[in-house]
């Protein structure tokens, strides 16, 4: 039968894999680029409800918020 037998139900060792961690120039680098995105989303959001325009203020903001709820998670 299959499955049955010595070490049927031991599972094979893995060993553990070591996180790859970015260097630091590159947290910095999207660190930037995030607080940019937000100045130009914060921005937009001011700039199309003082235009009379809210419901591109609120596709900016739902869609800015879908980035960084991307990036966070």
């Amino acid at each position: 039968m299959v499955g049955i037998g010595e070490g049927a139900a031991v599972p094979p060792e893995v060993e553990a894999q070591h996180g790859v961690h970015s260097s630091s120039s590159v947290n910095w680098a999207i660190v930037s680029l995030m607080f940019l995105i937000f100045v130009a989303a914060v921005a937009g959001v001011v700039v199309a409800l003082s235009s009379g325009m809210p419901t591109v203020a609120i596709v900016i903001a739902l869609v800015s918020g879908a980035v960084f709820a991307g990036v966070l998670c």
